[in-house]
């Protein structure tokens, strides 16, 4: 039994814990994470007092009695560990509570799914909330926990992504002369603030990182295929995805392994979100969540309408109008579904990749697989591209192509290619 959070969070029906946790890996991973703010924050009490610091210590002293007195229910849904307003997904926060000593920080709830989190949470990013402005001073850390650690490797002009466990064998794939690697934390304890006072607004923060989709592979074999002619499709399947977030300009993060501390640039001495010195060394790391979920295939194999048009960037315009065609055939927020493009050598259109933006995926984008189903979808995206937002052919807007999550691709959209293309397509359409 975790006496932990028995004692500390409040839970009396013991039988019911062992239930969660037996049942719930994230009450596991949960209980380690506040006995570990516990255990810091009460050696921080002793750690100040010493020093006469007797301020500090007795804002330690109450961070103390706050981790033990929170309720249960706040607690456990808090965690996602049973709904709030729906059903848990991989939820982490911004936590300002281990190292603020304001009032601020006891009214504010920062919580994101990890996939944008990993942006909008990012070490110096600035949030707002309650009128008050928050700024990420890096990863949260746990005792005897570790982020899981990936390198990868990753060719932009072909699309290629490759990701595998430090001390596993590099994948032989090389792809070409424009292949980068790199290695990237999951973050999968979330995030916290450093000790100072949120400010006063100045303004609305304006989003410094993008995150950018990446297909790893099927993590089971394909159900088969369906070949309509002039699409063919592999049945959806469960699919592994990486969100990755690579800093400002690919230039990625410099994380301390020690205290979570992150910067952007590299520092030769720093402190721990605590404010205390810190002997710890940075790396320079990306930021990525990984997760399974459904996702169908679709090669298209018509050839592209412009012979000199970038096939990977045109891949992308056309995932993004299937995408919205797509949720209003189904009737469902776009934001319920999502795209990438997959690895593919050939000069002809690569690989797009549908996939249900729900972790365990939704069954939705298998509903694709009608033939009557994914031709409405393609006249839904047509309509969706044929001018009626009014920006012109060679570009692309929120009216269109553009939405929150694909702001990394928004120079490289162009909705006109793929409204010429669409036609053509269906006018082969049997």
């Amino acid at each position: 039994m975790p006496s932990v959070i028995v004692s500390s969070v409040g839970l009396e029906d013991e039988s019911w814990v062992q239930h969660i946790v037996g049942e719930n890996s994230r009450f596991a991973l949960s209980e380690a994470e506040v006995s570990s703010d516990s255990r810091t924050v009460k050696h921080l009490e002793v750690v100040f007092a010493q020093k006469g610091d007797y301020d500090t210590a007795k804002w330690a002293r109450q961070r103390a009695e706050t981790i033990a007195c929170e309720e249960t229910l706040s607690f456990l849904s808090r965690k996602a560990i049973i709904p709030k307003y729906g059903f848990p997904v991989d939820v982490v926060e911004l936590d300002p509570h281990r190292t603020q000593k304001t009032s601020e920080s006891l009214e504010v709830l920062l919580q994101r799914d990890l996939s944008i989190a990993i942006a909008e949470f990012a070490p110096t990013s600035k949030l707002v909330a309650n009128k008050k402005e928050w700024t990420s001073y890096g990863l949260k850390k746990v005792a005897e926990k570790e982020w899981l650690h990936k390198l990868y490797r990753k060719c932009s002009k072909h699309n290629l992504f490759l990701s595998w466990k430090r001390g596993e064998p590099t994948p032989l794939e090389k792809c070409c002369n424009f292949a980068m690697n790199g290695q990237y934390f999951v973050p999968q304890f979330g995030f916290v603030t450093n000790r100072q006072r949120p400010r006063e607004p100045k303004g609305r923060s304006s989003r410094v990182f993008t995150t950018r989709p990446y297909f790893m592979n099927l993590a089971r074999p394909s159900r088969g295929e369906l070949d309509f002619e002039v699409v063919r499709l592999t049945k959806a399947s469960p699919g592994l995805m990486v969100v990755l977030c690579e800093g400002r300009k690919g230039g990625g993060f410099y994380i301390c392994n020690e205290c979570g501390a992150g910067f952007r640039e590299r520092k030769n001495t720093h402190e721990t979100p605590y404010g205390e010195m810190c002997p710890g060394t940075l790396e320079r790391v990306s930021l990525g969540h990984e997760f399974e979920t459904d996702v169908l295939q679709l090669k298209f194999l018509l050839e592209p309408p412009e012979n000199d048009i970038d096939v990977v960037w045109f891949a992308y315009s056309l995932a993004y109008a299937l995408v919205e065609g797509a949720a209003e055939v189904l009737e469902i927020p776009s934001t319920d579904l999502s795209a990438t493009v997959a690895y593919s050598l050939e000069g002809t259109i690569p690989p797009i990749i549908l996939y249900d933006n729900v972790p365990g995926g939704a069954g939705l984008v298998a509903r694709l697989e009608y033939k009557d189903i994914l031709r409405l979808c393609l006249e839904a995206a047509l309509t969706r591209v044929n001018g009626s937002c009014g920006c012109g052919e060679h570009d692309s807007c929120y009216g269109c192509l553009r939405s929150y999550r694909n702001q990394f691709a928004h120079p490289h959209l162009k909705r006109g290619p793929v409204m010429n293309y669409i036609k053509k397509l269906l006018d082969k359409w049997k």
